[in-house]
């Protein structure tokens, strides 16, 4: 398009190198940084130095990035990435930086109400959408097996993202149309149906017996008198002493509706 200006000087414009010691933290910012700076440096080095810090132009207060500067300063200061010493004062953060210890920095010419509003901005819940969990399930396995320290430094381990699974698999039996109407007075519902009689089926106790081969099944069944379920092929049931009739263990199914006739 004719007047654009070319790649390059977008890209000098968009934000410059700086060293770490120039850029002022705010010290009003709302957001704590803990434990999870440690997890983020581990991230920077094994990919790179992703979003520049955003800072004010006049002050170089940063209004967004405090926990990228954190991690910077423990990725200089010397890291364990993997099992492996990483990091230290002749770090790059990325293959075209020009220099060790140097971050991109997009300054900005805001006054101070709008840097602030800026950071908080930053941090708003409510300016910031919603994961779809099947698609991030899905982009975190594509490349990377289960648990890998990549995805764990993230919160996206194996137990977090079948967490994600369940959760969205709930979400969608939550959602699922209904049909028929919930029924709230249970009494009403049945009233004029015949009575139920629920007998107790279960058995006083149940152990569960192994054998090694078919002759020890036959010798247990001599010896106990019994015949598994009847003589049911394939069942794994039996009562002792032996039940006459066709009584089982009982569930649900077992019960039935009985009247006066």
């Amino acid at each position: 398009m004719k007047g654009t200006p070319p790649a390059r000087a977008l890209n000098e414009a968009a934000a410059v190198w700086l060293p770490l010691d120039v850029l002022r933290p705010n010290p009003r910012n709302p957001r704590a940084h803990g434990a999870e700076v440690n997890r983020l440096a581990r991230t920077i080095v094994r990919t790179t130095w992703g979003a520049p810090i955003i800072a004010q132009a006049g002050t170089h207060r940063i209004i967004g990035g405090h926990g990228r500067l954190e991690a910077a300063r423990l990725i200089l200061a010397g890291i364990e990435v993997d099992g492996i010493a990483r990091g230290g004062p002749e770090h790059r953060f990325d293959r075209d930086a020009p220099g060790p210890g140097v971050v991109p920095v997009r300054l900005v010419d805001v006054s101070d109400a709008e840097a602030d509003a800026m950071t908080l901005a930053d941090n708003a819940r409510t300016l910031q959408g919603t994961d779809d969990a099947a698609a991030l399930v899905a982009m975190a396995t594509l490349a990377f097996e289960r648990d890998a320290p990549t995805m764990t430094d993230m919160g996206y381990g194996a137990a977090e993202l079948d967490a994600l699974v369940k959760a969205a698999g709930d979400a969608v039996l939550a959602s699922a149309p209904t049909t028929g109407k919930a029924v709230t007075d249970h009494d009403a519902e049945w009233e004029g149906m015949p009575e139920f009689e629920s007998q107790d089926k279960t058995s006083h106790a149940s152990i569960v017996v192994h054998f090694d081969s078919d002759e020890a099944v036959a010798e247990f069944l001599r010896v106990t008198g019994g015949t598994v379920a009847g003589g049911v092929a394939g069942s794994k049931t039996m009562w002792f002493p032996p039940q006459t009739g066709e009584r089982t263990v009982g569930r649900f199914s077992d019960r039935e509706y009985v009247t006066d006739e």
